[in-house]
């Protein structure tokens, strides 16, 4: 796994994104310029190269406008947690609720079936923990969405 820094997070949600920068910098009420500048490093952490300036207000616009969430797994990352994508609120009905479970289950059979794979030769290559990483991944959003659901049925 390719383990980003949050400055280089920053930078490649900046400047590598499908979105023009001059339209990331209108959306988020920065100048071009300045927003070019933010995801350099700073010139007073030089001697690390880890920090950087970007204005920890225009965080969330950022994220919001470019739909890349790598600063924030980032961040989750460095913390030992992870973010997960919260279903839409206004959805749902208990039609909706035992589908969520089944697809919870399923994804979960989908996880364990791809862990025990990797594990007959007692080696999990970085391919492997790849795919597991993609069906934890959908398991946990699984869950999630099921467990939201349930929400609007709690009394």
């Amino acid at each position: 796994m390719n383990v980003r820094t949050l400055r280089e997070s920053l930078y490649d949600t900046i400047h590598r994104n499908k979105k023009p920068l001059k339209a990331i910098a209108e959306e988020i009420g920065m100048t071009e310029n300045y927003l070019t500048k933010a995801a350099l490093p700073d010139q007073d952490e030089s001697d690390t190269g880890t920090g950087c300036r970007f204005p920890l207000k225009k965080l969330v616009p950022l994220i919001r406008t470019t739909n890349d969430f790598a600063v924030l797994d980032c961040i989750e990352r460095s913390l030992g947690r992870v973010a997960i994508k919260m279903p839409d609120p206004s959805k749902g009905s208990l039609h909706d609720v035992c589908r969520l479970s089944l697809r919870a289950v399923r994804e979960f059979g989908e996880l364990m079936a791809q862990v025990e794979k990797s594990l007959q030769d007692d080696l999990v290559t970085e391919q492997e923990m790849e795919r597991i990483r993609k069906e934890a991944g959908k398991a946990f959003q699984a869950i999630v969405n099921l467990t939201y659901a349930l929400e609007k049925w709690t009394k």
